[in-house]
This record gives C-alpha cells, sequence and structure tokens, in this order.
C-alpha cells in the first residue's frame, strides 16, 4: 500500500481523488489505522469550519447606499429590518456548529493523543507452539531444568554474534552489554530451515536472563513463528513489555528490525532497567 500523507487527506476531502484504486485504499486506511483516521476527521473539521466562516452574504444595504451616493445615483435602497437575534447570530463570529465543531475536534485530539498508551495483557493473546511468547517460555524453563544448555560459552559479545552468522542466522544479531550481568553463552536453533539466536547471561547470584531474538520478517512474511498482531504494533510503537508470573518475567522490546524475547528469574526492576531500551 502506498504511503498515506496529509496532502492525499485533504485531496480526498476535496474531491480531488479521481483514482478509484486509490480511493479504496484511502478508505481501507480509514476504516483499519486509528491514527489514519483520526487525520481524516480532523482534516474533514477543519475544512467545514473554514466553509463556515466563509460564507458569501448580501450587500448590506447600509454599504449599498454608501456605494450608490458615491456615484452620485439617487436611487433608493430599502432599510433591512431584522431582529436582534437575527441580526447576532449573522456576525461573523462563532455560531453554534462552528463551536460544534471546534469542541469535536478538541475531544478527538484528547481522546487520540500520544501517551494514552493502552494498557492491556498480551500474554493471554499468545498461544500455539509456533508463538514466540510461548517458546521462550518454554526454553527458558528448560535452560533451568538444564535441558537445554549452550552449544558456545564465551563471555565476549563479538565472538557469540560471531558463532550465530557461522551457524546459519541469516539476520544481524546483536548482543547487548548488561552491567552486573555475565555471558554465559549461545546455542542456535532451528524450525522449518531456518536457525534462530539465543543467548544466556548469569548474575553473581545465579540468576539466568535469557534473550531470544528475530528478525521481524520472520513473523509478518516468512510467518515461521508467531506473536499477537496487538503486539507486534504495540513494539513497534517504541513500547516495551512486561509479565510477571511464576517467580520469573518476560519482557518483549525491538531493536532495529530484531524483536526481543527475555525471560529472567532476577528482580524484575533490574531486568526492565537493563533490556527496556526505549
Amino acid at each position: 500500500m502506498m504511503e498515506m500523507n496529509k496532502d492525499i487527506i485533504s485531496s480526498y476531502i476535496d474531491g480531488e481523488v479521481k483514482d478509484e484504486i486509490l480511493k479504496q485504499e484511502i478508505l481501507s486506511r480509514i476504516k483499519n489505522d486509528n491514527d489514519f483516521a483520526v487525520e481524516y476527521r480532523l482534516h474533514s473539521l477543519v475544512k467545514n469550519l473554514a466553509k463556515e466562516k466563509v460564507v458569501y452574504k448580501k450587500t448590506p444595504a447600509k454599504v449599498k447606499a454608501k456605494i450608490l451616493k458615491s456615484i452620485g445615483s439617487d436611487t433608493k435602497v430599502e432599510s433591512e429590518k431584522k431582529s436582534f437575534f437575527v441580526d447576532l447570530f449573522e456576525k461573523p463570529s462563532f455560531s453554534f456548529a462552528t463551536a460544534f465543531v471546534v469542541i469535536l475536534a478538541i475531544a478527538l485530539i484528547i481522546i487520540n493523543r500520544p501517551g494514552g498508551v493502552e494498557k492491556k495483557d498480551f500474554a493471554v493473546e499468545q498461544v500455539g507452539s509456533k508463538n514466540m511468547f510461548v517458546q521462550a517460555k518454554n526454553n527458558f524453563n528448560s535452560i533451568i531444568e538444564v535441558k537445554l544448555v549452550p552449544q558456545f560459552s564465551s563471555n565476549n559479545a563479538e565472538e557469540i554474534e560471531n558463532f550465530f552468522s557461522e551457524n546459519g542466522v541469516k539476520y544481524s544479531t546483536l548482543v547487548p552489554y548488561i552491567p552486573d550481568w555475565i555471558l554465559l553463552g549461545a546455542l542456535v536453533s532451528e524450525d522449518q530451515g531456518e536457525k534462530f539466536a539465543h543467548h544466556v547471561y548469569v548474575n553473581k547470584k545465579g540468576e539466568l536472563a535469557y534473550l531470544f531474538q528475530v528478525d521481524e520478517s520472520y513473523l509478518n512474511i516468512h510467518e515461521i513463528i508467531s506473536l499477537s498482531d496487538d503486539l507486534i504494533k504495540y513494539l513497534d510503537d517504541g513500547n516495551c513489555y512486561q509479565y510477571e508470573s511464576e517467580g520469573s518475567i518476560t519482557l518483549f522490546t525491538k531493536n532495529d528490525n530484531n524483536i526481543f524475547a527475555v525471560v529472567s528469574n532476577g528482580n524484575p526492576k533490574e531486568i526492565k532497567n537493563a533490556f527496556c531500551i526505549h
């Protein structure tokens, strides 16, 4: 779908968009994209307001009389008899319709302004064996139970990134430095012929932090791994999601094109501060 901007919204409202396919794309965005829909409503309100304020009115009798007098005409102009209330509402001041448009525009801005991030329990939407949330939790439990162990041991981030590349991981990986946590090692998993990167940290208390990272294309194009659409959008918007249960914290964040799943039995506050990069 083509890039939609404010200019295309204005053109659509003004009836300048003639291409039927483009019209359908715009209607689809208005219906499915909340931010785009708000922008459309605001543009419509502003244009309606402008139309209301720029109204062609009959030349007042007093003005006609002055013009005729200035050109030496003897034509008589009948005075207009209006009630006080009619005169009041014909003045170019705020009418009820104008006030309504302004109030509605303000309400839309307040309701849809940034920062009002919806508090939602994304965890209940994560189901199925392909789901990244489910896989991360299961992998962490297997590591705790020593059923899953690193294939490569190293406390050097560059060595671990090279290990991923040399063992078939096709996407760029990042092994972040986390103060007070030491790299323990890494492993590469395989699913439908694709390789995926995992690595583990340990702290002085013996607590573990497991990180599973995949390029976003594996969720929205290849569909080898899944997450709910709502959670993906939440991460795309720059948010960090945390979920605590059964003595562990599960955290999801996004770095460039990679989605990180972090599971740890460490202090939840410390894990949030360490891995929530936004």
